[in-house]
């Protein structure tokens, strides 16, 4: 085997351990429904949000939800990022929004929306699995 070759079977093999680590599932099925969105009064005065980071371990796809979020401008939000069995992320680059959130765990993030338009919401590790989705600012 020459030298390129045996590069490129070593970048092969990166590449699919890396995808393994991403995708890792359990076996293990839940049985606590998975959280919906509540917006609610918070007690600093903004708005609590609460969204779900769903995976195949604990609901059968990798979703936002919800998916679609539509804010005014100057609202500020205090989200509850929930993950069921999988780390993902919580992620708005236009927005500088870039928050992990680690499997079975609850990130609380508190965000002030001061631009109006539609951004893509996006979990870096699942977006070509379709965990995608938007946030409206008007």
């Amino acid at each position: 085997m020459n030298r390129l070759s045996a590069i490129g079977l070593a970048l092969m093999i990166s590449l699919f351990l890396a995808a393994i680590a991403c995708s890792s599932e359990s076996d293990e099925t839940s049985s606590a429904p998975a959280p919906t969105a509540a917006p609610a009064a918070a007690p600093s005065g903004g708005t609590a949000f609460e969204v779900s980071l769903q995976d195949p371990g604990g609901s059968g796809s990798y979703v936002f939800s919800p998916a679609d979020l539509t804010f005014s401008v100057g609202d500020t939000v205090s989200f509850s990022l929930t993950s069921e069995k999988e780390f993902h992320t919580f992620t708005v680059d236009d927005l500088g929004i870039a928050e992990n959130v680690n499997a079975e765990t609850t990130v609380d993030l508190t965000f002030t929306f001061d631009t109006a338009g539609t951004f893509e919401l996006i979990c870096v590790p699942h977006e070509a699995l379709g965990m995608v989705g938007t946030i409206t600012v008007q």
